[in-house]
């Protein structure tokens, strides 16, 4: 059995399921691995952890890969998700109905760099870096609720459920997307050191095909993952585990999923960052996005496991 870390970008919950899978119901020790979800580690985010060597694989978006120190060290090898599972909740009363309104107000975003999509909104909706304060909190959700900012972060599958159960009802918000600007962005993908691939392709190989099983699985028996992932984070509520498992399969079953399968690694995903960084940041980053994404071992993969459409 070859110890592999996964490093998770969150908690253990659905949002992972089909890594959770291939760890605690032995997909990966059927294929010799001795596969561990690391849960998040507040001291480092999960690109900072592969470029550090403590863990071998991670869960990340590309645009925490090509805002790295070290872009060129780093390939993404997965995508489930195929769509930005982000949203905006915007407070009516504030008088936000559109990401132009947003001009003056507060919005609440998760620590360490988050916010790229947002400020990448924000810029093509015509405002001004400065005049928007964004405001970092570990909580978006109760920062919105008590009134504290104007607009909060959020993704569709968690923060949604958050707080449509902390409130009386929905309606004095609104919710912004910001693919609807053209700046929608992955959230999650697979990502390792290039090194690391190079040296172990035939584990790397056995550890894709452990996880898209465990995706398969988690998509096509959601009792059987909602089981799992409860018995996880019993923090959470079964409905929202459920909820959540839901919301994730809509996000996968979208864009690339429909063309190619279940999660190929779309290199239009690291043309998007790509785009970001160099509008947001003024960041130009050399080599084209093949050299970014690595398809070879999910192409690889159990065609089962790669299957197209829902």
């Amino acid at each position: 059995m070859t110890p592999v870390r996964l490093r998770l970008l969150w908690h253990p919950q659905p949002q992972f399921a089909g890594y959770l899978l291939a760890e605690h119901d032995g997909f990966a020790a059927a294929r010799g691995v001795a596969l561990r979800c690391v849960p998040m580690d507040g001291r480092s985010g999960p690109i900072e952890a592969l470029l550090a060597g403590t863990c071998e694989l991670a869960v990340a978006s590309p645009a925490h890969m090509l805002e790295s120190e070290a872009p060129d060290e780093l390939v993404m090898l997965l995508a489930i998700q195929q769509t930005s599972a982000l949203t905006y909740g915007v407070r009516r009363a504030a008088g936000i109905t559109n990401a132009a309104d947003l001009a003056g107000k507060r919005i609440a975003v998760w620590p360490g760099g988050e916010d790229l999509e947002l400020r990448w909104m924000l810029q093509r909706a015509g405002v001004p870096p400065a005049s928007a304060t964004l405001v970092p909190v570990f909580d978006t959700v109760a920062a919105l609720a008590g009134g504290e900012v104007d607009g909060a972060q959020m993704t569709t599958y968690h923060e949604v459920f958050e707080l449509e159960h902390a409130v009386d009802s929905l309606a004095p918000y609104a919710f912004l997307d910001a693919a609807a600007y053209g700046a929608g962005l992955l959230k999650d993908g697979l990502f390792a050191r290039r090194s690391w691939v190079a040296d172990h392709a035939a584990l790397v190989g056995e550890v894709v095909a452990a996880v898209l099983e465990g995706w398969t699985v988690a998509f096509a028996q959601p009792e059987r993952a909602v089981d799992r992932c409860a018995t996880l984070r019993p923090d959470l509520s079964r409905e929202h585990h459920a909820q959540q498992l839901g919301a994730i399969r809509a996000l996968a079953m979208t864009g690339a999923t429909l063309t190619h399968g279940l999660g190929y690694p779309d290199p239009a995903h690291v043309d998007a960052a790509l785009a970001a960084v160099a509008d947001v940041a003024g960041r130009r980053i050399a080599g084209s996005r093949a050299a970014f994404v690595d398809a070879s071992f999910w192409a690889a993969a159990p065609a089962a496991f790669r299957r197209i459409g829902a």
